[in-house]
């Protein structure tokens, strides 16, 4: 791990501001812009591409289920795999699912809730 993004459970995103991976439900990729979504209904937008932010959280049990959206296995109450693909998060939340990482997510979900 690279010292300079992972301080004491932390991950630096830009300027002096850092996270709890713990703590992050999802990330929402706009553009150059990433939303990133916490535990207790805080958002912020951080100046970082998702694709550049993925390499810091992938460590920390999260999944890249759409080009726009990343979410934390921790807080995945559910998905929907017919008539759209769709991820919940937290009961409240819905992110997109890509056909092409399907197959992949529901391994991975299935292997992490074994795990847990």
């Amino acid at each position: 791990m690279d010292a300079k993004l992972y301080i004491a459970g932390t991950i630096k995103l830009a300027g002096k501001k850092k996270v709890n991976p713990a703590e992050v439900l999802f990330l929402k990729a706009d553009v150059n812009y990433t939303e990133i979504f916490l535990q207790d209904g805080e958002r912020f937008i951080v100046s970082k591409t998702l694709k550049e932010l993925e390499k810091r959280f992938e460590s920390f049990n999260f999944f890249r289920t759409h080009k726009s959206y990343m979410v934390n296995l921790k807080y995945v109450t559910g998905y929907q795999i017919h008539e759209g693909l769709l991820v919940k998060v937290q009961d409240e939340h819905q992110v997109s699912l890509s056909r092409r990482r399907k197959e992949v997510f529901l391994d991975t979900v299935t292997k992490y809730q074994k795990a847990s």
